[in-house]
C-alpha cells in the first residue's frame, strides 16, 4: 500500500466520453479526490459546490469547449490549475487558451498513465508553491514595507533582465528558423534533379545492359546514394542541434537488427577481402523497446567507417550486456577493426563537426567528417556515451553504451517486430497493381515521367495533374484509387488541395494521398498529416517504398478477393502499457472497454433498426476513444454505414440500398462480437496466469 504525505488534492475531470472519465477515475483515486463531469456545465456545478486545485478538460465537446469552459470560469476561480486534454489538430485553440486561460500545459490524446502522473504531480506543486508564496508576501509585506520595495525594484531589475534575454531568444530563434529555411531549400532544390538521377538509375538497373553499361549505372547510383547521404547527414546535424530530432519508442528484435545490418556489409567487405563478424550476448533480451531506426543509423556509421579504412583483416561487431535491471538494460555496443588506426592526439577531436583523423584522410578516402559527429549526438540524445580506442597501423574500436527497455507482459505470438526502414528491400511484386488507378500531382515533368515510368511497369493506370487545381478538375472526371500528391506546386500547392478533397461530403473525401516530396522538415510532415493526407514519401523515393504504401493502400483493388475475411488483431498493448504491472488495473481497463463495446453494440443495434443516422453518429462518437486506444480506425467504416443509411430514407423501395445497408451492418456486428471475444479472451488468459491471492473476486465469476 502507497503511502502519501502530501495534502490529498482535488481534481475535477471534464470530459463527454465516459469511457475517459471511467478510466482516469480508476487511474488515479488512490493518489487525489476524483470529481469528473460529462459536461462543461455539470463541471460548473461541481466547482460550486467543492473546493477544486486542479482543473483538467477535453477541448472536443458539444455545447461548450474546453478553451470556452475555462474562459468562462476563470474570473470565479483563478487560482486552479488548468490543463487541456487535445488533439494534433487543435493548434488554433491551445494558443488562444495559453493567451486567455492560462494554461498549465495541454496533453495530446491518448495519454500516458506514467507522463499524466508527473504533470500532475508537477502542476499541484506549482500550486502549492503558488499559495505558499502568496502568504509569504503577505506576511512579508505586513513585516517590513521597505523590503517590499526593495522586492519591487529587484522584480523590475528581473523583468528588464527577462525582456533583454527575450529578444537575444527571439534573435537567437529568427537566425535558427533563417538556417532551417535556408537548408530546406537547398535539400528540396538538390533533391529534386537527384530524385530524377536515382530514378533513371533504377530504371535502367532493370534493363538488360552490357557489362559496361551496368558498370557505369552502378557508379552513378553509388554517386547519387553518397550525395543523398551527404544531404541527410547535413539535415540531421540541423535537426540535433536544433532541438528537434525526436526519439521513438518501439518494441524491437535486437538479434535480427544486427544480423539483417552486418548481412548488408558482408558484399563490400568480401570486394575487399575482408571478414564480418558479429558476436551478440545471449543473456541480452531478445525484445526490447528503444529507437531501433536510430541505433542502426549509429551502427551502421561504425561500420562503414570501420570498412572503409580497414585493408585486410577484418571488422568486428560485439554486443554485450553491461547493467540489468528490473524493466531496463544497458547494452555495450563495440565496433573492433584491424584497419589504419588513428594518433592519440586526435582521439578526441573525431566526434566534432567536420573533423578527420587526418589531412589526408579525406583526400584519400573520401568523406565531410559528419559521419562520427552525428554518431556521438545521437547516442547522448539516447542517454548514452561513446568512446574510442586506436593504435595506429593496428586498429580502432568504437564503442557506446545505451540504455533500452525490457518489454513487459509480451504476447509470444508478435515476433516479427522489425520496422519495415530497418532492412531495404529489393522490389518485389507478390501482386500486380491491376486495374489502379492512380493520380499523380506533380509539376516537374521528369518527376513526372519517372512516377509513370515505374507505376505503368508494376499494372497501374496512371493520370498525371501538374498542380492541385488540375487535379481537382480531373477528380471531377473520373474516380481513382490513390493520389501521389507533390506539396509545392504553382497556382494550387498539395496542401490546399488535399483540404479541398477533404472537404468533399461524397466518399471520394476517404481517397488514400500519399505525400511525395523533396522537403525533410519534419514540421511539413506533420502538417500533411494535419490536412489530411495519409502517408508521407521522400525524395528522391525508394521503388520498394512506393510500391509497398500502394499496395498497403490499394490491396483490395491489388490482390484477389479473400474467400473468408481474416480476424482482425486485437491490440491491447497501449492498456499494457497504461496498467504496467498492476494486473488488477489492466483486467479492470479490459471489463470497462467490453462493456462500452457491448452498449456501443446495442446502439449500433437500434440506430440501424430505426434509420437514425443521428442515432448512429452519436453512438460511434462515443465509442470513438476507447476503439482508438485499441488501435482500431472505424471512422471511414461508419461513415460509409451512414451514407448506407441515408441512401436508404431517401429511396426506401429500392432493395438493393437496403441490402447493401444490411450487410454493412452485419459486417461491423461480426466485427464488433469478434473484439468483445478477443477482450474476453484477454482476460481469461491474465486470470490464468495470476495466483489466487492475486485474482479480484470480481473477476472470477468470468472464468
Amino acid at each position: 500500500m502507497e503511502t502519501h504525505d502530501k495534502p490529498l488534492y482535488n481534481l475535477l475531470y471534464v470530459d463527454d466520453e465516459e469511457s475517459n472519465l471511467r478510466i482516469f477515475r480508476s487511474s488515479f483515486k488512490r493518489h487525489y479526490n476524483i470529481f469528473t463531469a460529462a459536461s462543461a456545465e455539470e463541471g460548473i456545478r461541481i466547482l460550486a459546490e467543492q473546493p477544486i486545485h486542479l482543473i483538467i478538460t477535453d477541448q472536443k465537446m458539444p455545447e461548450m469547449t474546453g478553451v470556452e469552459f475555462l474562459e468562462r470560469i476563470l474570473p470565479d476561480y483563478p487560482e486552479a490549475i488548468r490543463i487541456i486534454l487535445t488533439g494534433y489538430s487543435d493548434v488554433d485553440d491551445i494558443t488562444r487558451a495559453i493567451n486567455r486561460c492560462g494554461i498549465y500545459r495541454y496533453l495530446v490524446k491518448p495519454w500516458n498513465k506514467e507522463e499524466m502522473v508527473l504533470t500532475l504531480d508537477k502542476a499541484l506543486e506549482t500550486y502549492q508553491l503558488r499559495q505558499d508564496n502568496k502568504e509569504l508576501l503577505q506576511a512579508l509585506k505586513l513585516a517590513n514595507e521597505d523590503l517590499e520595495e526593495k522586492v519591487r525594484l529587484r522584480t523590475q531589475n528581473l523583468i528588464a533582465a527577462n525582456d533583454e534575454l527575450k529578444r537575444a531568444k527571439e534573435k537567437a530563434e529568427e537566425a535558427s528558423k533563417a538556417k532551417e529555411q535556408f537548408l530546406s531549400m537547398m535539400s528540396h532544390e538538390i533533391r529534386t534533379p537527384l530524385n530524377a538521377i536515382i530514378g533513371v538509375t533504377n530504371l535502367l538497373s532493370q534493363m538488360e545492359l552490357t557489362a559496361d553499361q551496368r558498370e557505369n549505372t552502378e557508379i552513378l547510383s553509388f554517386s547519387a546514394k553518397n550525395l543523398l547521404n551527404l544531404i541527410n547527414d547535413v539535415l540531421d546535424l540541423s535537426k540535433i542541434e536544433a532541438g528537434k530530432m525526436e526519439l521513438e519508442e518501439l518494441e524491437f528484435d535486437l538479434k535480427a537488427l544486427l544480423t539483417n545490418l552486418t548481412e548488408s556489409f558482408k558484399h563490400k567487405a568480401k570486394e575487399k577481402d575482408l571478414q564480418i563478424k558479429l558476436h551478440i550476448d545471449k543473456n541480452i533480451p531478445a525484445f526490447l523497446i528503444g529507437d531501433s531506426v536510430r541505433l542502426s543509423q549509429i551502427v551502421n556509421n561504425l561500420m562503414s567507417n570501420a570498412l572503409k579504412f580497414t585493408e585486410e583483416g577484418y571488422v568486428q561487431l560485439t554486443v554485450r550486456l553491461a547493467k540489468n535491471f528490473d524493466e531496463s538494460v544497458e547494452i555495450l555496443f563495440a565496433v573492433s577493426d584491424t584497419g589504419i588506426g588513428i594518433e592519440n592526439d586526435r582521439l578526441q577531436s573525431i566526434f566534432e563537426n567536420f573533423s578527420q583523423a587526418g589531412k589526408d584522410i579525406s583526400r584519400k578516402y573520401g568523406g565531410t567528417g559528419l559521419g562520427l559527429a552525428i554518431t556521438k549526438q545521437l547516442v547522448e540524445l539516447q542517454g548514452g556515451s561513446i568512446s574510442a580506442m586506436s593504435t595506429p597501423m593496428v586498429g580502432s574500436t568504437f564503442s557506446f553504451q545505451i540504455p533500452l527497455k525490457k518489454v513487459l507482459m509480451r504476447e509470444e505470438k508478435n515476433t516479427n517486430l522489425l520496422r519495415k526502414e530497418q532492412t531495404p528491400n529489393p522490389i518485389e511484386m507478390p501482386l500486380r497493381l491491376e486495374g489502379v488507378q492512380v493520380l499523380v500531382v506533380e509539376d516537374n515533368r521528369v518527376n513526372q515521367t519517372l512516377a509513370r515510368k515505374f507505376l505503368t511497369n508494376w499494372g497501374a493506370e496512371v493520370t498525371l495533374a501538374e498542380n492541385g487545381k488540375r487535379a481537382l478538375e480531373k477528380m471531377a472526371q473520373m474516380r481513382f484509387d490513390i493520389i501521389l500528391m507533390d506539396l509545392q506546386m504553382p497556382e494550387m500547392d498539395g496542401y490546399e488541395a488535399a483540404i479541398h478533397i477533404r472537404r468533399n461530403e461524397s466518399p471520394l473525401a476517404q481517397i488514400p494521398i500519399i505525400a511525395l516530396t523533396a522537403s525533410t522538415l519534419t514540421k511539413e510532415r506533420e502538417r500533411a498529416f494535419q490536412v489530411g493526407m495519409n502517408d508521407y514519401i521522400t525524395k528522391p523515393f525508394d521503388p520498394a517504398e512506393l510500391y509497398k504504401k500502394i499496395v498497403q493502400y490499394t490491396i483490395q483493388k491489388a490482390a484477389p478477393e479473400p474467400t473468408e475475411q481474416a480476424e482482425q488483431e486485437l491490440d491491447v498493448s497501449y492498456y499494457q502499457n497504461l496498467a504496467g504491472k498492476d494486473r488488477d488495473f489492466y483486467l479492470e481497463l479490459l471489463d470497462l472497454t467490453s462493456k462500452e463495446i457491448a452498449l456501443f453494440r446495442q446502439e449500433l443495434q437500434e440506430a440501424f433498426d430505426s434509420a437514425q443516422v443521428e442515432m448512429l453518429r452519436l453512438a460511434y462518437h462515443k465509442i470513438k476513444a476507447t476503439l482508438r486506444c485499441l488501435k482500431l480506425d472505424w471512422e471511414e467504416p461508419i461513415q460509409n454505414l451512414r451514407l448506407l443509411l441515408q441512401t436508404q430514407i431517401e429511396d426506401p423501395n429500392n432493395p438493393e440500398n437496403a441490402q447493401k445497408a444490411k450487410t454493412a451492418f452485419e459486417q461491423h456486428n461480426r466485427d464488433l462480437v469478434q473484439i468483445l471475444q478477443s477482450l474476453e479472451a484477454e482476460q481469461r488468459q491474465i486470470i490464468i496466469k495470476m495466483d489466487n491471492s492475486q485474482i479480484d473476486n470480481r473477476f472470477l465469476r468470468r472464468v
